[in-house]
């Protein structure tokens, strides 16, 4: 795993779900490390019934807050769904 630079924090979040329809039950976490890769934070939750991209955009919302809540301002995001990150994605 790659280290951030000095003072800053890496954001890796993902969305799951459990079966792939519209309206599935889906879960959405988040792990936020510091610039020597340790673990700050890390958290988990069952979202209910939506779909993935939507998960991954909660996931990343709640990164975010979090890293903001800490007092980080020097923020990296890793996804492996660009369209969410870039802003890409339009919900239903």
């Amino acid at each position: 795993m790659e280290s951030s630079p000095l003072g800053s924090i890496k954001i890796n979040f993902d969305g799951s779900v459990l079966q792939q329809s519209f309206n599935a039950t889906t879960a959405s976490g988040f792990i936020l490390r510091d610039d020597s890769s340790y673990h700050v934070l890390a958290s988990a939750h069952k979202i209910g019934k939506t779909i993935v991209p939507i998960a991954e955009v909660i996931a990343l919302r709640d990164s975010l807050l979090n890293a903001l809540k800490l007092g980080f301002q020097n923020v990296l995001v890793e996804s492996d769904i660009i369209n969410c990150v870039i802003g890409k994605f339009k919900c239903p």
